[in-house]
């Protein structure tokens, strides 16, 4: 997955290591990076929940590891995308992020009717904020001056 840099280079999407306070480790974090004028910017979708996950930690965190695509629905896409596609330099990323993106959605929308079904609201609140990680959404909207 690329896109165009603003040095006029292709920057790739990858997962990162963050490092935040020197002691907490936040993985599978996508990030465009230009390997040309080594500038990185964290996918613009999920900078909010990157906020909100440094917030939560405060001002003293313990020390520990935590995986960004636990806490983000789109993340996750991206991580298992990326293994499943990690040998394969002519994949159509674009299209299986799409999919992908698809079939999660119908997933959670599932879940949330059984989830209401049962009347579970704590259930359901957490269906509605992963499906609101989703919500807007598009590769077309990351990618629009993608060069394969």
């Amino acid at each position: 997955m690329h896109k165009q840099c603003l040095c006029g280079k292709t920057m790739v999407l990858e997962l990162r290591k963050v490092i935040y306070a020197r002691k907490v480790e936040i993985l599978h974090v996508p990030v465009f990076s230009c390997p040309s004028c080594c500038s990185s910017e964290v996918l613009q979708h999920v900078a909010n929940d990157i906020k909100e996950l440094l917030q939560s930690l405060r001002d003293q965190p313990s020390s520990q590891r935590i995986s960004f695509a636990r806490n983000n629905e789109l993340a996750e896409i991206i991580r298992k995308l990326v293994i499943e596609e990690a040998g394969n330099p002519n994949a159509d990323w674009q299209s299986s992020l799409e999919e992908q993106l698809e079939l999660r959605i119908n997933l959670l929308l599932d879940l949330y009717r059984y989830a209401r079904s049962l009347g579970d609201e704590d259930w359901m609140n957490d269906v509605e904020k992963r499906l609101t990680q989703l919500s807007g959404f598009t590769s077309k909207s990351v990618f629009t001056n993608t060069k394969n």
